[in-house]
C-alpha cells in the first residue's frame, strides 16, 4: 500500500521529525484521521516546498524519542524495530516503523522482484544473512523473497561455510543471498575446494546487500562460480526499508564499483541534488535559503538535478505514513536514468511506466584525514586500493593511537585476489603508491620500508615510517602453519589495539560511515573469517 504526498507532508507537519514544537509522533488515531481526511484532496503540496532532511538532525530527534519511556512516546508503541548505525550513543538506536506499514511494504517490494524477472516459483535461495543480536536482515530477505514467490532455506549468519556448501547440495538450491563479505567469504571457500566438489554446486544467482561489489570481487564470482552466474542485489536502510534492486537482466553488468537499481516511482520518490547538499550545518546561500514558517524554521533545498547528472540521493518514502520519510539526505551519491527501452518487455506490462534506474556510484566520499598534518583525501586512497591490477577483494583502514606516546598509526588492511597473492612486485607497487600518497611527495628520505614477520604471527607486515608517525600495510597472503596459534595471536594483538573512533573525527556524531572507514574492534570477527578461508 503506497499513500499519496499530500497524506505524507501532512502528517509530516504534525511530526517531531519535521516541527520542533512537537514532542512526540502522531496518535495512530490521528495518523488515521489524516490519512482519511487528505485521501480526497485534489489540491497536491509539492515536495519542492520541503526542506531537506540531515541524517544528523533525524537521529537526534530518534536518540530522544528512544530514551523516552514516557506513556505518551508513540515511537516505542506497535513498531517495528530495525536497529540503526545512525547514533554514537551507548543505546542501540532504531528507526521505528508501523508494524503493518512494514509488512505490507515487504509484499509490495517482493511483487516488483518478481515483476521484474529477478526471481520465480523455481528458485530455491539459501540466505546467509544476519539474524538476532538486533538485527533483522534474516527475516527481512526471507520475507521478501518468498513474497516474490521464491523457495527459501534460513541458514544465516552463524552457519559454517562448509554446511552452506552441503546445503547448496542437498536440496539443489540455485540461489544464494548474503551481505557483499559473506558472499565473497563463500565464493573463497569455494575457490579452495576441488572440481568434483564445485561441480555440485549449482547456482546461477547471487543477491548480495549492503556495499557495492567492486570489479575485482565480480571477476572473482564468475571466475570461481561460472560466467553464466547473474550477480544481483537488493537496496534496502532502516530508514527506507527495502525499496531497489540490481538485475542484470535490465541494467547490465556493471564493470565499474557503481551498480544499477530499479525502482517502483509509485512506492519511493528520488531526487538528486548537487553534493553541496549533504553538508551539515552549510551557510551558502546560493545552495540554500532559509525561510520561516508556522511551525519552525527551515532551510529550502536548491533545484533538482537532471537525469544523468550525479549528485547526493535524496529520498521520499511513499509507504510510510506514521513515521514518514520526507527528502531524506541518504548519504549516497548517484544518478537517475530511463529504463533501456530494449528490456522493458522484461517488466509486466503494467508496471513499466512506472519503473526507473538510479545509479548507485557509491556512499559519500567527501572526507579525508589528517596524517601528519596534512588532509588526505579517502577518494585518493581508495582509487589505489581498488585499481583493477591488484584484485583486491575486501580492504579497510583503520586510523589509531599506539599506546606507546599516542603515536598516530594508519594501517591498511587489504585481502588480495589470486593473482596478487604470489606476486611481490604487484604487492610492492601497490604499495610503493600508498607511500607516495601519504607522503604528499616523491623522495622523501625519512620514508623507509621494512617487511617483517613476527614469529607469533605468521603474517607478511609491510611498514611505512614517517617521522613520528607509521602507517601499516597488512597483507593477508600467507597460510600460518598452526592456525590455532595464529588464530589466538591475531585475537590477542587485535584485542590490545585501542582504535579512535574514525567515524566520530570525520563527520561528527549521527553521520553515516565512509565506505571502507571501519574500526578494528568491530570488523576482527570478519577479517578472521577471511583470514581462515585463505588458510584452509
Amino acid at each position: 500500500m503506497v499513500y499519496p504526498i499530500n497524506s505524507i507532508l501532512a502528517l509530516s507537519k504534525k511530526h517531531c521529525f519535521y516541527n520542533d514544537e512537537i514532542t512526540y509522533p502522531p496518535t495512530l488515531d490521528l495518523v488515521g484521521a489524516i490519512a482519511k481526511e487528505t485521501a480526497s484532496d485534489n489540491q497536491t503540496e509539492q515536495l519542492t516546498s520541503w526542506p531537506l532532511l540531515h541524517k544528523k538532525t533525524l537521529y537526534t530527534t530518534i536518540q530522544r524519542l528512544v530514551n523516552d519511556t514516557s506513556p505518551e512516546n508513540t515511537y516505542r508503541q506497535s513498531s517495528y524495530v530495525s536497529i540503526t548505525g545512525g547514533g554514537r550513543g551507548a543505546q542501540p538506536l532504531f528507526f521505528a516503523t508501523d508494524v503493518d506499514e512494514n509488512r505490507r511494504q515487504r509484499a509490495e517490494f517482493g511483487k516488483l522482484i518478481a515483476s521484474t524477472g529477478m526471481l520465480n516459483g523455481r528458485d530455491w535461495v539459501v540466505s546467509m544473512h544476519s539474524g538476532g543480536g538486533l538485527y533483522r536482515a534474516l527475516d527481512l530477505t526471507l520475507e521478501i523473497i518468498e513474497s516474490a514467490g521464491a523457495c527459501t532455506l534460513a541458514a544465516g549468519s552463524y552457519m559454517p561455510l562448509p554446511e552452506i556448501q552441503q546445503l547448496l547440495v542437498k536440496y539443489k538450491a540455485n540461489v544464494l543471498s548474503g551481505d557483499s563479505s559473506q558472499i565473497i567469504n563463500f565464493v573463497n571457500h569455494v575457490s579452495t575446494l576441488s572440481r568434483e566438489e564445485r561441480d555440485q554446486i549449482h547456482l546461477d544467482k547471487i543477491i548480495y546487500t549492503s556495499e557495492v561489489l567492486t570489479g575485482p570481487q565480480r571477476a572473482h564470482i564468475h571466475a570461481t562460480l561460472g560466467q553464466g552466474v547473474k550477480i544481483c542485489s537488493l537496496l534496502a536502510s532502516a530508514e527506507t526499508g527495502p525499496w531497489a534492486l540490481s538485475n542484470p537482466d535490465l541494467t547490465g553488468e556493471r564493470t565499474t564499483a557503481s551498480s544499477d537499481f530499479v525502482y517502483d516511482t509509485r512506492t519511493m520518490a528520488v531526487e538528486i541534488f548537487p553534493d553541496s547538499v549533504a553538508l551539515e550545518g552549510d551557510n551558502d546561500t546560493d545552495a540554500t535559503t532559509t525561510t520561516t514558517t508556522t511551525t519552525t524554521t527551515t532551510t529550502t533545498a536548491p533545484m533538482p538535478l537532471k537525469d544523468g547528472e550525479t549528485g547526493a540521493i535524496v529520498l521520499t518514502s511513499l509507504c510510510r505514513l506514521r513515521n514518514p520519510l520526507v527528502r531524506y539526505i541518504s548519504g549516497d551519491v548517484g544518478s537517475l536514468h530511463e529504463l533501456p527501452d530494449h528490456v522493458k518487455h522484461l517488466v509486466a506490462e503494467a508496471d513499466r511506466p512506472y519503473i526507473r534506474v538510479l545509479r548507485l556510484d557509491r556512499r559519500d566520499r567527501r572526507f579525508s584525514f589528517d596524517w601528519e598534518g596534512n588532509y588526505i583525501e579517502f577518494g585518493n586512497l581508495a582509487a589505489i586500493v581498488e585499481d583493477p591490477r591488484y584484485g583486491i577483494l575486501q580492504w579497510q583502514t583503520i586510523l589509531q593511537s599506539k599506546p606507546e606516546g599516542l603515536v598516530p598509526c594508519l594501517e591498511l588492511r587489504v585481502l588480495p585476489g589470486a593473482a596478487m597473492r604470489d606476486d611481490e612486485a604487484l604487492q610492492r607497487d601497490m604499495v610503493d603508491r600508498v607511500k607516495l600518497l601519504i607522503s604528499l611527495e616523491a623522495g622523501v628520505k625519512t620514508l623507509s620500508l621494512r617487511i617483517r614477520q613476527p614469529p607469533s604471527m605468521p603474517l607478511q607486515h609491510i611498514i611505512i615510517k614517517r617521522a613520528h608517525a607509521h602507517a601499516h600495510l597488512v597483507l593477508f597472503i600467507r597460510r600460518p602453519k598452526h592456525k590455532a596459534a595464529a588464530r589466538a595471536a591475531e585475537s590477542a594483538r587485535v584485542a590490545r589495539r585501542r582504535p579512535v573512533n574514525l567515524e566520530r573525527r570525520l563527520r561528527g556524531k549521527g553521520d553515516a560511515a565512509p565506505r571502507h572507514f571501519l574500526h578494528a574492534k568491530d570488523e576482527t570477527a570478519r577479517l578472521l573469517a577471511a583470514l581462515r578461508t585463505l588458510a584452509r
